[in-house]
């Protein structure tokens, strides 16, 4: 079977995914991407092909609210005039693709063939994750622009993949018996055996307790000033901690930026407390290598998410064995028991997470125990082969439902 995965970016959800479902016999996969990134992925040699396509240069019309769409629509059509070519010279029996970003908007109708949509939230939820910063009427129109690139994507699909059940129940009524949950999958580092190196390589104190955060970015849907506030809680008791935040300092996904004026939210936050640079460490988001090196040279890490369908830090933090301190909203519960794989908190609960991330730091048998089996939930779940098998499960499903 001939699978095109697409997706603007790279690496991306696919990726692994796509890679190892090429080993087995009786798929051959492809990827199609955004051209700027293809000459730098083949000169990795990857294991399977990789195709770019071009969007138009066609001008927007201005309207924030439509921009979701106009930017859909026509990636859409840059993806699918791609896939024609590609049908011609090699073929293609199904298509996957990440519809948030419109590239299953036309494929069904012109290229006649299945296709998978993914989506990780049906719309623009986390405008509304905090009271805090309540969504106005922009964020309402651009919401349901969004939601309508992504509900007439997978209404135009034979399925649709989402990486949580949380995220299934947010779907139209009428359109959920079309969803499957499926996790992407994840690699287990090798466990680190000196950590005191590590952390003089990365620059990190050597011998301090280090709490840590991460995200994509340090924004209010993520929970950075939950941590910044739990970080001063913390070090009331214990003045040797240091606490290091991994993400970029901008707003992705909330909509904070429309109360802050020209302040980030992680300078708005550090205002507000009246806190500098160094009361933390920061860097950047980077690329999955380096940060697994940072996470290995955690004692603990915060996660008060507000609103998510998955994230993808969480994972690879379990992965490593580090114990996860979390919210116990939107999708986390389906993957963390509750003083089991890690510990689970009202998202702004300041005083449970610093209480928490206390304890571990001062009992070394309950932090081996939540990394411990937070690594085994990781290997046992949500492996590279796991997502694998539960891809391939879809996609056969997707085809089948063709003939």
């Amino acid at each position: 079977m001939k699978v095109v995965f697409i997706h603007p970016s790279h690496p991306n959800q696919f990726t692994d995914i796509a890679h190892a479902l090429a080993e087995e016999a009786g798929w051959n996969c492809s990827f199609l991407v955004d051209e700027k990134f293809t000459e730098s992925v083949r000169s990795c040699d990857p294991p399977i092909p990789y195709y770019g396509f071009r969007e138009g240069d066609e001008a927007f019309s201005g309207s924030y609210y439509t921009r979701s769409i106009e930017e859909g629509v026509r990636r859409g059509k840059a993806i699918v005039e791609a896939l024609l070519h590609l049908r011609e010279t090699d073929g293609v029996d199904l298509v996957v693709g990440h519809a948030s970003f419109g590239t299953t908007f036309f494929i069904r109708d012109i290229l006649k063939v299945p296709v998978v949509s993914y989506v990780e939230l049906p719309g623009y939820f986390p405008v509304y994750a905090r009271n805090e910063f309540p969504a106005r009427h922009e964020h309402m129109l651009m919401d349901v622009s969004l939601r309508a690139l992504i509900n007439s994507s997978v209404l135009g699909s034979d399925l649709c993949i989402v990486p949580s059940a949380y995220a299934k129940n947010l779907f139209p009524a009428d359109l959920v018996h079309k969803i499957r949950v499926q996790m992407e999958g994840f690699l287990l580092p090798h466990p680190c055996e000196d950590r005191k190196t590590l952390r003089v390589q990365l620059g990190l104190p050597p011998d301090a307790p280090i709490v840590g955060f991460a995200g994509r970015s340090l924004e209010s849907v993520r929970g950075f000033d939950i941590f910044a506030k739990a970080a001063l809680e913390i070090r009331h008791t214990r003045p040797d901690a240091r606490f290091l935040a991994i993400g970029s300092e901008s707003t992705l996904y909330g909509n904070e930026s429309m109360y802050l004026g020209n302040l980030s939210f992680k300078r708005y936050v550090l205002d507000a407390l009246g806190l500098g640079e160094d009361d933390f460490i920061f860097k950047d988001f980077m690329p999955r290598d380096d940060f697994i090196g940072y996470v290995q040279a955690m004692d603990v890490i915060m996660f008060p998410i507000f609103e998510g369908a998955a994230n993808w830090g969480l994972f690879e933090a379990m992965a490593c064995g580090i114990p996860v301190l979390a919210s116990n909203r939107c999708f986390v519960p389906e993957i963390i028991h509750d003083g089991k794989e890690g510990i689970l908190l009202e998202p702004d609960d300041v005083r449970g997470f610093a209480n928490a991330a206390l304890t571990i730091l001062s009992e070394p048998d309950v932090r081996a125990r939540l990394g411990r089996n937070a690594r085994c939930k990781i290997a046992a779940d949500y492996s590279i082969d796991r997502a694998r098998d539960g891809y391939a499960a879809i996609l056969q499903e997707a085809v089948l439902g063709n003939r």
